[in-house]
């Protein structure tokens, strides 16, 4: 018990100090129970939305079908194998580019905001909001967390995702988030701390807040204007860091969840890692902790827990070695085995927000794929569905956009707008995903 409590309250106090990186300035260098929901308050089901990115994609003659039509009933490549018992339960679109982003080594950092990062004027690299967080606005008001950025570990170099982050806030900043299903956990069940310790904690968190503010208001009169307009970004995202610890001061007195499991170890990678993960993100809908979620998945490491030594962006550049082709047909037939049994979990569980008794999977819109086609192409990006949250979608089936490099904004645009989201049109979007399918 001592054991635990210390490595919750660690985790706790860990993720508090996660939410802000102080930018690098060179003309500085010389200077309640009402809250818990109420299944019968529901009037209709409520959506939950999952983004999950690998960062680079997967060999093509191991992942797209060259025909389209009835999964079952087209050639599969091998890749999707381990996806057979679960083909009328998804969809793969295809035709679908990231068209703004210039950088084609970053397969996660402008998957979400359809955003050229390097093109904002006077800037020399930023970001725009991510879709996630819209969706957070709209539904996240009444959960605990407007919604949880899961992401992979550090040390886990060359994953090909780029950037720190998914998920970005609205004026750019990240959300770099959780490394760990035991940061997860303990996120969802509690740290382990008194009311008074956690009340410290959001205290504490303030005066850093105070004291860094301070600093910046003081550090404005001597930066060039280039350092200021970072400054000024920074600033913005200190506010939003402050919003989030008044919100999670108001929840204070609202008890957690109970936990139905023990706490996960630390320290898993690979596949046991994201098994894990895939679990507490389940019990997060259930719970009704959050209704967004975001996934940087852990790419490297899941290679590093097959045993395979070589990186992702290793294996993006397969050429003609019989050897990187076979380590590819290896990694995405792990990965298709791991989404299929994160299917098999949504559709396990019925949710308990639903007056119907639906499953988690029928109020759930769950995109997998990632922000690079293979190598550092950003046109007919990787796109799997999953859930019955999509309107008109009936699953089972490969699509094509019939425009070439249909905007991913559009699918993103729809998916906001079939779960609640008012929204007209996001980041590039000239239409709506939908058409292809309805």
């Amino acid at each position: 018990m001592n054991i635990q409590i210390s490595t919750s309250r660690r985790a706790f106090l860990r993720n508090g100090s996660k939410f802000m990186a102080v930018p690098f300035l060179p003309s500085l260098l010389s200077a309640q129970e009402g809250r818990q929901f109420d299944k019968s308050a529901t009037a209709k089901s409520t959506k939950r939305l999952l983004w999950l990115s690998m960062g680079h994609g997967h060999m093509e003659k191991h992942f797209y079908p060259k025909s389209y039509g009835e999964l079952a009933n087209i050639s599969l490549p091998p890749g999707l194998a381990p996806l057979k018992k679960n083909l009328m339960h998804m969809t793969m679109v295809s035709n679908l580019s990231n068209n703004q982003n210039m950088q084609p080594h970053d397969g996660s950092e402008a998957l979400l905001t359809c955003a050229n990062v390097v093109g904002f004027p006077g800037k020399v690299r930023h970001n725009s909001v991510s879709c996630d967080q819209i969706a957070a606005g709209f539904l996240g008001k009444e959960t605990r967390y407007q919604s949880l950025q899961l992401n992979c570990r550090r040390e886990d170099a060359d994953n090909g995702h780029g950037g720190v982050a998914l998920s970005y806030r609205h004026g750019g900043s990240p959300l770099p988030g959780l490394e760990s299903p035991l940061e997860l956990y303990y996120k969802i069940y509690g740290g382990n701390i008194s009311r008074e310790e956690h009340l410290q904690v959001l205290k504490d968190r303030r005066s850093i807040l105070d004291i860094m503010g301070f600093e910046s208001d003081a550090a404005k009169r001597i930066l060039s204007k280039d350092d200021f307009a970072k400054l000024d970004e920074y600033s913005s995202s200190l506010r939003d860091v402050e919003k989030a610890i008044s919100r999670e001061a108001s929840w204070v007195d609202v008890p957690y969840p109970k936990a139905m499991t023990k706490a996960p170890k630390d320290g898993l990678i690979g596949e046991a890692e994201i098994k894990v993960m895939f679990k507490l993100m389940v019990a997060a809908y259930l719970t009704d902790s959050t209704r967004v979620m975001t996934y940087r998945m852990p790419d490297a490491g899941l290679l590093k827990g097959m045993s395979i030594s070589s990186s992702p962006h290793t294996l993006s550049h397969y050429g003609s070695s019989e050897v990187l082709h076979k380590l590819n047909l290896q990694r995405t037939s792990k990965w298709m085995h791991l989404y299929s049994q994160l299917i098999d979990e949504f559709r396990a569980v019925k949710d308990p927000l639903d007056p119907k008794g639906g499953t988690l999977y029928d109020n759930s819109l769950v995109y997998c794929g990632g922000g690079l086609r293979t190598a550092h192409r950003t046109e007919n990006v990787p796109c799997l569905l999953t859930g019955g949250g999509f309107k008109s979608l009936t699953h089972g089936s490969h699509i094509k956009a019939k425009e070439e490099n249909t905007p991913l904004a559009n699918l993103w645009t729809t998916m906001l707008k079939d779960a609640g989201c008012k929204i007209d049109r996001f980041a590039d979007a000239n239409g709506l995903a939908d058409s292809i399918w309805s």
